[in-house]
């Protein structure tokens, strides 16, 4: 039996328009996941997009020429040559002049395919397994967003958070889609559920967020570390003056979030300086050192004071 494509292959870019307009894109960006979210007998077949981009400045490494490096594969050596001086270090010339393994000198890069998988099970211990041993035990694709359970949006703890991504409805799933959604954000719920990205199960949250809804994967709870090793003073228990200070200097700065007042001032300073095509960064002036202040209560009336001064 002959299938009938879902995208027509006549037209597909006017297919692709026709399928962006009624769900408000503006320009398309690529799924990381196509599929469906799963909860029980209802299945909405969706797709997964990347909600949050990093903008990290990212550097190469260039020799004092401009030539980009290159790492070799090669087997690890105890036996090292003395590093040379500053002003030689970078001088082009034989291997063993820039304090590297001597055997590396002569020694073959290791191609990829003979390289396998350590695990250090003891100080320069390893277990070697192939990368078809490890392939073997990844879990089974799955096309599928399993929903095990739904939760207050209050009960899990951030600190389980980790990845983010914007769930939207596949080309025919809009309504149920909008239903689950408009659902969600009226119980005041998200669910918690497993699904396969890359090779790797994630169990993440999903709530809804706006006109689509958030997906964000969780660590596990023995990965999240105790914090058993600070032990509080239990004679230090703060007064209901020290309180009530401390409560007046919260609500004084207190204000909506305004995620835009808190720009990225290192990147945009590296980036300033990759402009201007500067050698060095001018040295920033040093701050002067804040008074100390001892008394807990001086420093709470001081802060608030310094908080209504800058509101006013």
């Amino acid at each position: 039996m002959q299938r009938t494509p879902l995208v027509p292959t006549s037209r597909p870019r006017r297919w692709l328009n026709e399928w962006r307009r009624p769900l408000g894109f503006s320009s398309m960006p690529t799924a990381v996941w196509t599929g469906s979210l799963s909860l029980g007998l209802v299945v909405v077949p969706v797709r997964l997009y990347p909600a949050v981009r990093k903008k990290n400045v990212r550097f190469h490494e260039l020799d004092r020429a401009g030539r980009r490096m290159r790492h070799v594969r090669v087997p690890e050596s105890e036996i090292y040559l003395p590093v040379p001086e500053p002003e030689t270090r970078f001088s082009v010339g034989p291997v063993q002049e820039r304090g590297l393994p001597v055997e590396h000198a002569s020694t073959p890069e290791v191609t990829y395919e003979e390289i396998n998988k350590g695990y250090e099970v003891a100080p320069g211990q390893y277990v070697s397994m192939t990368r078809e041993e490890v392939a073997s035990l990844a879990p089974e694709r799955s096309r599928v967003i399993d929903v095990q359970q739904f939760v207050d949006v209050s009960a899990v703890d951030p600190i389980y958070f980790e990845s983010r991504y914007y769930v939207v409805p596949d080309r025919d799933s809009t309504s149920p889609f909008r239903i689950l959604r408009q659902a969600l954000a009226a119980a005041d719920r998200m669910a918690i559920a497993w699904f396969t990205l890359r090779s790797r199960r994630y169990l993440s949250a999903i709530r809804a967020y706006g006109d689509v809804m958030l997906l964000t994967t969780m660590v596990h709870a023995d990965e999240v570390a105790a914090a058993d090793f600070f032990i509080p003073d239990a004679d230090a228990a703060a007064t209901d003056k020290e309180l009530k200070m401390a409560r007046l200097l919260i609500d004084t700065l207190s204000g909506p979030f305004e995620p835009e007042r808190y720009p990225d001032e290192h990147r945009q300073r590296l980036l300033d300086a990759i402009g201007a095509k500067t050698p060095s960064l001018a040295e920033s002036p040093t701050a002067p050192s804040p008074t100390r202040i001892v008394d807990l209560m001086a420093a709470l009336e001081a802060s608030v004071k310094a908080a209504k001064a800058a509101r006013a």
